[in-house]
């Protein structure tokens, strides 16, 4: 198991002006956090800053605090069934290590936050330059804490940030066939990028692209999550995919692809034939630094949506709209979208990416359903099939604009939603950034498995996929072949 923090902007705000001092003394305060449970990795998410008040902490070179300080954020995180997290400044930059005096405080913090809340406290340090170190510690026996290093802080909102704890996650070195992409942005850039870990929900038209488009840049730890398997009217869609692939499921077709170019050493690509609705695919998601919404369905985009505010990692979707003539002789207008949401970000329900009547219907099992399919009107979502590969490219294009955008923020700039209006050529990137007044997204923010626990169900035609997968599967076409013809 791996661990990890992410603390959305605002609050990486409030705690940077407390901490780090002009007068160059440490400080220390007290935060909230929830917990955030991949399959493979344990987050904090942080929910709230407690600031002591006036009498609640010494500074003196070092700092300390006192017992009422203690109490009161013992009391709110359990009106609130949270866990503690208690963060101190150190004088010098970069990541920073524990003093002994550290290592005994946290040790006497660990049993009885333990105790009170039923959650492990968290540890976090911070630099004079922003760097976070962080650890939980784990009980392992009675009256037994043992420190356990998070090997990623991410602070999240309009741009992302990301500290390594470089024993765990050393940077990579990249051989001459990444020249050309080092020299785009430096190797210290492509240390951060190399080292993200990455997920893809729907490995389609758009999807595919992405998986492409991210292995060139370098990064080497991607997690494809898709169900479905490669039909025949996918082919004129799918990058690099033909006849030979169908009735295989796509994660599997992408992911060999991609092998075989042997760009770099010990990539890791992972495949989950799974929906992003489901217990697995969804855990496997919280694993993902950042992810990719390549669906087209609401009720995904809806999972996604409050994926990327309860659990603090960005979520980039894009989607495309397009309509034929009266007279169907001629393409009449297209346009394509690309857009991050998470914490400090627009979300897909303001951003108008789904309906939530459409989620509930999707969720009913009606959209499965070919004779309700049959009575709905022409320009419902379900009866359109613009994603051809042209603009499928113009998608996966600016989705990446939004990734790189989001990670490197050359000369300190990031952007919002942009849309392509195909007819025109023009670039509309006149959007909200912010979340409407009433819009209840926001709220969820570090919410985590509070949030999480009411988003996982059961999946019937992703279920019946993967039985069509392995009815498919090489080895079984092989012995049945074998069969046929009388060889074994």
């Amino acid at each position: 198991m791996k661990y990890s923090v992410v603390i959305p902007e605002n609050l990486q705000e409030q705690l940077r002006r407390h901490l780090i001092r002009r007068d160059g003394q440490e400080d220390l305060c007290f935060a909230l956090y929830n917990p955030s449970e991949g399959r493979t990795r344990y987050t904090a998410a942080i929910k709230e800053v407690i600031l002591p008040l006036p009498g609640e902490r010494q500074v003196h070179g070092n700092v300390s605090f006192n017992s009422e300080y203690y109490d009161r954020v013992c009391s709110l995180a359990l009106e609130k069934g949270c866990g503690i997290c208690f963060l101190h400044s150190h004088p010098g930059p970069g990541w920073q290590g524990m003093s002994r005096d550290d290592i005994e405080a946290e040790k006497m913090l660990a049993p009885r936050v333990k105790a009170t809340t039923g959650i492990s406290l968290l540890g976090m340090t911070t630099g004079n330059d922003e760097t976070w170190s962080a650890r939980f510690w784990i009980k392992k026996a009675p009256s037994t804490y043992e420190r356990k290093w998070c090997a990623t802080v991410r602070v999240v909102g309009k741009g992302f940030k990301i500290h390594f704890h470089e024993q765990q996650m050393p940077a990579p070195t990249f051989g001459k066939e990444f020249t050309r992409t080092v020299s785009a942005w430096g190797s210290s850039k492509q240390g951060i990028l190399s080292r993200l870990k990455v997920g893809i929900v729907g490995l389609g038209s758009v999807g595919s692209i992405v998986a492409e488009a991210l292995y060139k840049t370098g990064i080497r730890n991607i997690s494809f999550i898709d169900f479905d398997l490669v039909e025949l009217k996918n082919l004129d869609r799918l990058q690099g995919i033909g006849r030979k692939s169908i009735g295989r499921l796509k994660v599997d077709v992408v992911k060999k692809r991609l092998l075989k170019q042997k760009l770099f050493e010990r990539p890791l690509i992972e495949t989950f034939p799974y929906s992003i609705i489901e217990e697995e695919g969804f855990r496997r998601a919280l694993d993902c630094d950042i992810l990719f919404c390549c669906v087209d369905r609401p009720w995904p985009r809806y999972i996604l949506n409050v994926m990327g505010y309860a659990n603090g990692i960005p979520v980039i979707d894009g989607g495309i709209e397009t309509a034929i003539n009266q007279r169907g002789t001629n393409l009449d207008y297209a346009r394509w979208k690309a857009h991050t949401v998470g914490p400090g970000r627009i979300c897909l329900n303001c951003l108008g990416q789904y309906k939530s009547e459409d989620v509930a219907l999707e969720q009913s099992g009606l959209l499965e359903d070919p004779t309700y399919i049959k009575n709905l009107p022409k320009d419902h979502f379900i009866n359109r099939g613009e994603n051809v590969f042209a603009f499928s490219l113009g998608v996966a294009g600016m989705e990446m604009q939004q990734f790189l955008s989001l990670v490197l923020q050359p000369r300190g700039q990031y952007y919002g939603p942009k849309e392509f209006d195909f007819n025109s050529g023009n670039i509309d990137f006149d959007f909200p950034f912010h979340c409407s007044a009433n819009c209840r997204f926001p709220l969820k923010v570090s919410e985590g498995e509070k949030e999480n626990k009411h988003l996982i169900e059961s999946h019937p035609l992703a279920e019946q996929r993967r039985r069509e997968a392995k009815r498919n599967s090489p080895v079984k076409a092989f012995f049945n072949q074998c069969f046929k013809f009388n060889i074994i």
